[in-house]
């Protein structure tokens, strides 16, 4: 029985042949081609946006609106960034996802969340959905755990774990499942730089990659000190760096100085091999004409064909 569904049955069935029948789903040529392109030597091709779908902002955070939604793919294309990770943290959209991806035909890496903060899912059908999808995209390149830990990510009411939403077994049994897709699947976690407590290297082990985010704009002045702390608990684990370019924390724009400071760590980051990639957050703030947001459009514009990697 997965650990993620609580009792045997036919949609349980369905999911472990989803995992198992994927590669035997693609046409022949597809086989060969689906499997993870590597990256090239520039800074645009590491380039990532976390992406919402269209007025998320609006209902998760009171910002944005009509007159600035912008769907996923219009995002990708304004800021000059090929890959996107998709996260449905509101809910939308909803499934079947087939037309709503057609979108990314040109997008170079798709991932998609399966742990997302939407409520009108469980986790099960969430993976279930991530992994059919992931059957008829071969540019679905991994699925993602966002906000897996609550809170600080400490223990409550005596654990042994790290609070999270998906035990350590639970993490250990999706990757096994994945590693027997039939194609690689990168499975893929997010950590705050308030959750560096050595307690969550149980749940980051079974990972392939980590997303580090920094949720408070003014604790970017730690960045340096807090991705060290990191590095102790993660010291080889893929890790991509995510920028925000909206402080949700504080509910406030990011000060340009403090904006300069996480993108000139990433890209020395990346040239030095210590991180394998940048995330910008995310698509619907690019319709907003924020500063922000088009300091680091200019950003990326300069530095896109920058040699981060011999």
């Amino acid at each position: 029985m997965h650990p993620l569904l609580p009792s045997p049955s036919r949609r349980q069935f369905l999911t472990h042949a989803a995992f198992t029948a994927g590669a035997c789903l693609l046409p022949a040529g597809q086989q060969a081609a689906a499997f993870q392109p590597p990256y090239e030597r520039t800074l645009r091709d590491r380039l990532w946006m976390w992406g919402h779908d269209a007025g998320s902002l609006t209902q998760g955070y009171g910002i944005g609106g009509k007159d600035s939604d912008i769907e996923p793919a219009a995002a990708l294309e304004y800021m000059g960034i090929p890959n996107c990770c998709m996260v449905r943290f509101t809910g939308t959209p909803l499934p079947p996802f087939d037309d709503y991806v057609k979108q990314f035909a040109k997008t170079r890496r798709l991932t998609w969340s399966f742990v997302d903060g939407g409520k009108n899912f469980t986790t099960a059908q969430k993976l279930e959905q991530a992994l059919d999808l992931a059957k008829k995209n071969p540019h679905l390149t991994g699925l993602d755990m966002d906000d897996l830990f609550l809170g600080d990510a400490l223990p409550k009411n005596g654990g042994t774990e790290a609070a999270a939403h998906l035990t350590v077994a639970q993490i250990a049994q999706v990757k096994k499942d994945l590693q027997a897709f039939g194609r690689p699947l990168d499975l893929s976690m997010v950590i705050y730089t308030n959750q560096l407590h050595p307690i969550i290297k149980a749940h980051v082990e079974p990972v392939d990659k980590v997303y580090l985010w920094t949720w408070k704009a003014r604790e970017l002045e730690n960045l340096e000190a807090n991705f060290a702390a990191y590095r102790k608990i993660a010291p080889t684990k893929p890790t991509l760096l995510g920028i925000y370019m909206w402080d949700f924390g504080e509910k406030k724009t990011i000060p340009i100085p403090l904006m300069e400071h996480q993108c000139r760590l990433g890209l020395d980051w990346l040239k030095e091999g210590q991180i394998e990639g940048l995330i910008f957050h995310c698509t619907p703030l690019c319709g907003m004409k924020l500063e922000a947001v088009e300091w680091s459009r200019d950003w990326i514009a300069r530095h896109a064909n920058d040699i981060v990697q011999p």
